[in-house]
């Protein structure tokens, strides 16, 4: 009963509203200080309280067990119930049986996310050092798998880091600090309360930050969720596919040669609802790479798309478009100048015509081979838009990995890899011209009653047969801390059993915050028609939420 007594006083506590003393004044907080500004944002956020509505403990140290309360308020962590805060507590964690409710009730939190050890003494009152603060803070984001990545790295300034290096790093990429100087980041230093208000203000105001630009793709299937283009700031219709014969190339625009990227029957209907409508122009494989060698070729191109974006469509007497959005995928080094060469007569023309560019790039990868022609900082230079696809990452096949367990590897948006791309976009492009994409496909693998690979194929099921598998009573729901994704274990009616990797509301909160760290508060869709909307089961609100 004691046990269920503190942790019931350490939610009213966690959650109570401190507005009260967010103005109060603390005589201990120097009314010259550069820091007093952060103290009053931290109060007035809720992520800190004073000792009292007098004294803030300015110059205080903060220890470990306050640093994960703040923690706890930031993120908004639920409180777990009491079995489970009972597991979360382990003897090796050796807490002081003096220690507050309060404190108790953040360390549980902390240990359920996996930011802390549950194996090893927390030392709640110790001071935290600045390595310390940086490995809480960036497992306490999700980010843990980054720093992994960030430790096989060398590209920390800070002489003085040997231990930590890749939280550090990306404590340092996300701007919790600079360091003490240049090239030194005094990792056992500790930090006053003051301090440690500023570093979480300045990542706390950066995650409340809303989505600043929303673009979605209108293609295949999209008129069933038309409705949801009056929250987007820009769409792109997928009404043409460019070819190249080997002499000519063309922009077809019809269904002609079982084109499915053509202008639909009735499309006035949707011109009349997007006031700013581009149109996507697709190309892909060998020809795409003929076509763009060919000094010609890249010429006719570039007339074909303008003449598509000046002429009139008969059905509304005018052109329906704004811009452009190129989305050329597969290229290689050996096309990337001739690429550039395309798009440097391109972005020209439709200048001259007041229309905009849009640019398609794929992600970069650290574990294999990516699509590396494309020159991120020219084309930043170039386009008004440049859209990140950062999705897709799941192998299509495992061939030899039957009877294992490797596909619980095989998330479709692991947040190291969106992390990865992320970080090196932003530093060759302007932030403000980023747009993180998003796409709602799904990834399932066929496994037996031991959870063993059936079958070496994945199946991408519908959002209507995800919708539907999620549904029922009988399905497995989960969550990869490692990957930041959902994933779910479903039956269908024949009995066979399927491991799903898909994205709900928390994977796109987790690419959406780590999208936010970096500068970045675009995001693009693809595809309209597609985007999960069934609240109670399935939903992806909040990233159609701009401000």
């Amino acid at each position: 009963m004691k046990r269920i007594t503190a942790y019931v006083l350490a939610l009213v506590l966690t959650c109570f509203c401190v507005s009260s003393v967010a103005g109060a004044y603390y005589a201990d907080v120097p009314g010259s200080s550069a820091l007093a500004g952060e103290v009053e944002k931290a109060v007035r956020y809720g992520l800190m309280n004073g000792y009292s509505q007098a004294q803030f403990g300015y110059s205080d140290t903060m220890t470990r067990a306050q640093f994960l309360v703040v923690l706890a308020r930031m993120l908004g962590w639920q409180t777990p119930s009491m079995e489970e805060a009972d597991a979360d507590i382990t003897p090796a964690m050796a807490l002081p049986e003096e220690l507050s409710s309060q404190y108790r009730y953040a360390i549980a939190c902390a240990a359920a996310h996996d930011v802390i050890e549950k194996t090893e003494p927390f030392r709640p009152n110790s001071p935290a050092t600045r390595a310390e603060m940086a490995e809480l803070l960036v497992r306490a984001l999700g980010l843990k798998a980054c720093a992994a990545d960030a430790e096989k790295e060398n590209g920390l300034p800070f002489t003085d880091v040997s231990d930590k290096r890749g939280y550090i790093a990306v404590a340092y990429e996300i701007g919790m600090t600079k360091g003490l100087t240049d090239t030194t980041f005094g990792p056992d230093r500790t930090a006053t309360r003051a301090q440690a208000a500023a570093m979480l203000v300045r990542i706390y105001e950066k995650l409340q930050q809303q989505t600043a630009f929303v673009h979605g793709f209108y293609a295949i299937s999209s008129y069933s969720q038309l409705s949801l283009v009056q929250r987007m700031d820009d769409v792109s219709a997928g009404w043409s596919r460019m070819t190249w014969d080997g002499t000519a190339a063309t922009l077809n625009t019809t269904a002609e040669g079982g084109n499915e990227y053509h202008i639909p029957s009735g499309y006035e209907e949707v011109t009349a609802s997007l006031s700013h409508l581009n149109l996507s122009v697709f190309m892909d494989g060998q020809e795409l790479k003929e076509m763009l060698t060919s000094e010609s070729g890249r010429t006719q191109a570039v007339q074909q798309i303008v003449g598509e974006v000046s002429k009139t469509y008969s059905q509304i007497g005018r052109n329906p478009y704004e811009g452009v959005t190129i989305d050329f995928e597969g290229l290689r080094a050996p096309q990337k100048e001739a690429f550039l060469d395309f798009l440097r007569q391109l972005q020209p023309a439709l200048q001259k015509l007041d229309k905009k560019l849009l640019v398609c790039v794929p992600p970069v990868l650290t574990t294999s081979a990516y699509y590396d022609g494309y020159d991120y900082r020219a084309i930043g230079e170039l386009a008004d838009r440049v859209i990140l696809m950062a999705y897709g990452y799941g192998p299509q096949n495992m061939t030899g990995f039957t009877g294992t367990e490797y596909y619980k590897t095989a998330a479709t948006t692991p947040i190291a890899s969106v992390y990865t791309a992320l970080k090196y976009a932003v530093s060759e492009i302007a932030p403000s011209k980023l747009l993180l994409g998003f796409s709602a496909a799904s990834t399932a693998w066929k496994i037996d009653e031991n959870g063993k690979l059936v079958s070496e194929t994945p199946v991408y099921p519908s959002n209507e047969t995800v919708i539907k598998r999620l549904s029922q009573s009988d399905t497995e729901h989960g969550w990869s801390q490692t990957y930041q994704q959902s994933y779910a274990i479903y039956r269908t009616e024949d009995g066979s059993r399927y491991f799903l990797w898909y994205q709900d509301a928390s994977s796109v909160q987790a690419a959406l915050n780590a999208a936010r760290l970096l500068g970045v508060n675009g995001v693009s869709v693809w595809r309209i028609g597609s985007i999960p909307d069934v609240n109670a089961v399935w939903s992806w609100s909040e990233l159609l939420n701009a401000a």
